[in-house]
């Protein structure tokens, strides 16, 4: 539970980046509590100009992040797309560990012997572990912001590990606070063609207007790319 809100000014010249500091964490049990030093906002390229906003299980969320940012460090890549396409790759790599180990590991069975004994297997028990394949959810969300060239751009990454850009409206949120900070959004004229201070007006006042929701912190942190 959470908001996460990135949105463009300028044309995509740069980009507000703006979060709570509510942490969600399931060990084991779920908890919800306020860390200023859990980072929501993560910069996921060495020189900052990509960073990547976190709702959800923030354990499994920095699974999925340590693993992309390997990857992008190895690559030197320093283009808000293809570092989206890793951590994207990233996300769907973490949630088949975890879906193997909750559904497969625990019958005896891996990802490789379960395709390869399909057949032979009861049918009834293939078709649950083919749901369970298919509708596991990592309860993890982001949102990846940053440059690429001249020009800033914003992405989501959602499960099963999706993403979409939102070049077009200017803005994306993520979180349980994301239909208030939208309503705001939306009714305030937002318009990516807008300034940069009128922008971080904007936004921070969508970020106040979330925090009705259940699991919106209080806190926030701001980033400006």
């Amino acid at each position: 539970m959470t908001i996460c809100i990135a949105a463009l000014f300028n044309n995509g010249a740069g980009c507000v980046l703006v979060s709570d500091q509510m942490i969600t964490a399931h060990i084991p049990m779920g908890y919800e509590f306020e860390n200023d030093e859990v980072e929501k906002i993560v910069k996921i390229q060495g020189s900052g100009l990509i960073h990547a906003l976190i709702s959800g299980n923030v354990l499994f969320a920095n699974e999925v992040i340590d693993k992309a940012k390997e990857q992008i460090a190895a690559k030197g890549v320093n283009v808000v797309d293809v570092a989206t396409d890793m951590l994207r790759d990233s996300y769907r790599e973490v949630r088949l560990m975890h879906v193997s180990r909750d559904e497969l590991e625990s019958r005896g069975l891996t990802l490789q012997t379960y395709y390869q004994r399909q057949q032979s297997l009861f049918q009834p028990l293939v078709q649950i572990l083919d749901n369970a394949l298919r509708k596991y959810d990592l309860g993890v969300q982001f949102l990846v912001a940053g440059k690429s060239g001249a020009s800033c751009h914003v992405y989501s990454v959602t499960n099963p590990g999706d993403s979409v850009c939102h070049d077009s409206l200017g803005y994306a949120v993520i979180g349980s606070g994301a239909p208030h900070a939208m309503y705001h959004l939306i009714e305030s004229g937002y318009k990516k063609s807008m300034s940069k201070d009128d922008v971080v007006k904007v936004i921070k006042a969508a970020k106040k207007r979330s925090e009705v929701a259940p699991g919106v912190g209080k806190a926030e942190r701001e980033i400006i790319i």
